[in-house]
C-alpha cells in the first residue's frame, strides 16, 4: 500500500511553509522565534550534493523546536493564569477541579517538553554528523546510543571542539539521569513535584529553563551558520 508522502517542492513551498509555521507559533505562544530562516537553510545547500537532506534535518529540527517552545510557553501561560502570586496558592491540587486541571495541564506540557527535549537532541548530534562528516551519518544513526556514537565520531570532526562535545554529554547525562529516563522508562520524576502547591521557583521543575536556555543558544548558532546577509 502506498502512502502520500509530504515533502516541500521547492524554495517557494519553504517560504510558505515557513511563513504558517511562524503564524501557526504565534497562535499557540503569543510569539514566534526566527533563530534558523529555512528559506536562507535551503539556499544554502544548494551547492551540496547531499543538500536535500540535510535540509530536511533541519526542517525537522526546526518543527520540533518550535513545539518546545510551544510546551514551555503553555506551562508558563498556565502557571501565571492559575498559581501566580496572590491567585490560587497554598493548600492542596485535591482542593478543587481548577487547582487539579492547572496542575494537570502543567504536568501535561512538562512531560511533552523532556520528551521532546531529548529527542531534539538526538537529532542535533544526528544534524552534525550529517553535515560535518556525512560518510559517518549511517553509522551514528544505527547506534544504540546516540550520544555514546557522537562523542566517538565527532573525534575526527574539526569543527566540533573537544569542550563543545564534552559539555554535550554532561548537559544530555545529567537531564537524561533527573529527567528523561524516569519519565520514558521509569515511574515518572515530573510526577513528583508538578502537583504540589509551592512556588514555581521551590519546585526541581524550574531547571527545565536552564536547560532550554542551552538549547535555545544551540538553535541561534545553528541559524547563523546559515545566515544570508
Amino acid at each position: 500500500m502506498e502512502f502520500e508522502v509530504f515533502s516541500l517542492k521547492d524554495r517557494e513551498e519553504v517560504k510558505t511553509f515557513e511563513t504558517l509555521l511562524k503564524e501557526y507559533v504565534n497562535q499557540q505562544a503569543q510569539f514566534s522565534l526566527s533563530h534558523i530562516s529555512l528559506v536562507d537553510v535551503y539556499d544554502s545547500l544548494q551547492i551540496r550534493e547531499d543538500g536535500g537532506k540535510v535540509f530536511t534535518a533541519i526542517l525537522d529540527i526546526t518543527i520540533n523546536f518550535m513545539l518546545l517552545h510551544c510546551d514551555s510557553h503553555r506551562v508558563g501561560a498556565t502557571w501565571n493564569q492559575y498559581f501566580s502570586k496572590g491567585k490560587l496558592e497554598g493548600g492542596s491540587i485535591l482542593d478543587s477541579q481548577v487547582k487539579f486541571s492547572g496542575k494537570m495541564e502543567i504536568h501535561r506540557f512538562n512531560s511533552s517538553f523532556v520528551l521532546r527535549y531529548r529527542a531534539l537532541w538526538d537529532k542535533l548530534m544526528g544534524f552534525l554528523i550529517l553535515y560535518y562528516s556525512p560518510k559517518n551519518y549511517d553509522k551514528f544513526c544505527k547506534s544504540k546510543s546516540r550520544k555514546r556514537s557522537f562523542k566517538s565520531l565527532s573525534k575526527d570532526i574539526t569543527q566540533l571542539t573537544d569542550e563543545f562535545v564534552q559539555s554535550v554529554e554532561g548537559l544530555l547525562t545529567e537531564f537524561d539521569n533527573k529527567f528523561r529516563t524516569p519519565e520514558a522508562h521509569g515511574t515518572g520524576a515530573l510526577r513528583k513535584y508538578s502537583f504540589t502547591m509551592e512556588s514555581m521557583g521551590k519546585n526541581p521543575q524550574v531547571e527545565l529553563i536552564g536547560f532550554w536556555n542551552v538549547m535555545n543558544e544551540m538553535i541561534l548558532n545553528i541559524g547563523k551558520e546559515f545566515k544570508i546577509d
